[in-house]
């Protein structure tokens, strides 16, 4: 394409699934995988089949799975969930900001951090997204 004009990137979320927690961890996949953060060097971590702690719109315990392979750091300050790997399994991800909290019919006395939904491919479950600090 001689005339493509080629612009930003929109980076929606880790490529592949982290968590720091060992609780998290449902299977170890025997894999090691390099792995660049967004800050410092490459390194190996550890690959893991992982289930996210959270809980459905409903506030009932809820464990995620994350499709794909994720890894494991007990260095890292947050669970990193793929966006693109939940789309691809199924799953409905509407991320939002706290002012469509109202026009989504949430309040934000209720859920004061809202930003969006994740909907489980079934349509039964409904995970709440939470908005702090831009993300």
């Amino acid at each position: 394409m001689p005339n493509r004009i080629l612009g930003g990137v929109h980076h929606s979320g880790a490529q592949r699934g982290a968590t720091e927690r060992k609780s998290e961890i449902l299977e170890h996949t025997g894999t090691a995988l390099l792995m660049q953060p967004a800050v410092g060097p490459a390194k190996h971590m550890t690959g893991i089949l992982m289930g996210a702690e959270t809980q459905d719109s409903h506030g009932k315990p809820f464990m995620l799975v994350v499709p794909d392979v994720s890894v494991y750091d007990p260095a890292i300050s947050n669970g990193l969930i793929p966006v693109g790997c939940l789309i691809e399994a199924g799953f409905s991800v509407n991320p939002r900001i706290l002012s469509q909290a109202n026009e989504d019919e949430f309040s934000l006395k209720d859920v004061p951090l809202y930003g969006g939904t994740i909907t489980t491919p079934d349509g039964k479950k409904i995970i709440l997204i939470e908005y702090a600090q831009h993300t």
